[in-house]
């Protein structure tokens, strides 16, 4: 019971403590690969359908409400928890990686932290300076500036998208080895 699951053929017959017991490292690599998941689908909505339903409202509308969005994020303690909160998990699984790197799917487990951290990464290197940009320019520029940030932080925000779900993967493949 080295992996932390049972044999399916044993699983049927065995108790339910037994059953039950999951080792900490499988429980920390589940909820990080929860936390990257969840990061990935609302980068996903974001890259999706509220970047162009912005769009659509013109340029000084659009601006407006993003500054909107970004207030919010940035004092939102629910959302800052779960977004750091969910990269400290990848960070912590990727430390247990590291420390058991010639176990089996150890660079699995590894690999998939390094994606579960990399769209906080690119938040703060690229979505965020955009952000604060945006915030300093004038809605009298907003037409020119707007399509400027959409390109970029919507490229950006396509990156994480990405990160987030193939860290969520590979975290899940990694399972398999714990």
């Amino acid at each position: 019971m080295e992996s932390g699951f049972l044999p399916m053929e044993r699983l049927a017959s065995a108790s339910l403590t037994e059953a039950m017991t999951i080792s900490p490292v499988v429980v920390l690599t589940a909820a990080a690969a929860l936390g990257s998941a969840a990061a990935g689908g609302i980068f996903y909505a974001f890259s999706t359908f509220v970047m162009r339903g912005l769009d659509r409202t013109g340029p000084v509308e659009a601006v407006t409400a993003m500054r909107g969005m970004n207030a919010e994020a940035n004092t939102n303690a629910p959302f800052l928890l779960f977004l750091f909160g969910s990269a400290l998990l990848s960070l912590i699984v990727g430390g247990t990686a590291v420390a058991q790197i010639g176990r089996p799917g150890s660079w699995i487990l590894l690999a998939g932290a390094i994606f579960g951290v990399l769209g906080v990464v690119i938040t703060i290197a690229f979505n965020v300076p955009l952000n604060n940009h945006l915030d300093r320019i004038d809605l009298a520029d907003a037409a020119a500036e707007w399509q400027n940030y959409l390109t970029s932080w919507t490229a950006w925000n396509h990156v994480r998208t990405a990160s987030g779900f193939i860290g969520a993967v590979l975290l899940l493949i990694s399972l398999r080895y714990r």
